[in-house]
């Protein structure tokens, strides 16, 4: 896979045999697996994180949250989010070799790819998708 390219999920490496797939097991869950669902993750903007700090400060204005965690620590905003890759969708290969990090822990072997419906961009395992003919 190159950049550029178009790719889809490769369903013998996504999806149990009972949906036309090669797993014993679904990856996720047997729901995403009927439906033919397969999660990436996709980092937040900054707008994204400032907006979820807002939304907070509201909350605990209002009285429904706290600004604090059960050990007393302050709530930080997500850096990432999932996305939703579907069986019958095709993305576009921004980068074939990319790396993200989960936590601050570095995670390779994945793919950034850009969902055509939605605009976002996002990394997934590159095992996952292949080539579209």
């Amino acid at each position: 896979m190159k950049k550029g390219e178009l790719v889809r999920l490769n369903v013998n490496t996504c999806f149990t045999k009972k949906q036309g797939g090669e797993l014993e097991y679904p990856l996720t869950n047997h729901y995403n697996d009927k439906h033919g669902v397969v999660h990436g993750t996709r980092e937040l903007s900054d707008k994204e994180r400032d907006d979820w700090y807002d939304e907070l400060k509201k909350d605990v204005k209002a009285g429904t949250r706290s600004s604090l965690d059960d050990a007393g620590e302050p709530k930080l905003a997500p850096n990432a989010a999932s996305v939703e890759m579907r069986r019958d969708r095709y993305y576009q290969v921004l980068r074939a070799r990319a790396r993200c990090y989960h936590h601050s822990t570095p995670i390779g072997g994945m793919i950034k790819l850009l969902c055509l419906h939605t605009g976002y961009e996002f990394y997934v395992k590159r095992l996952l998708v292949e080539k579209a003919e």
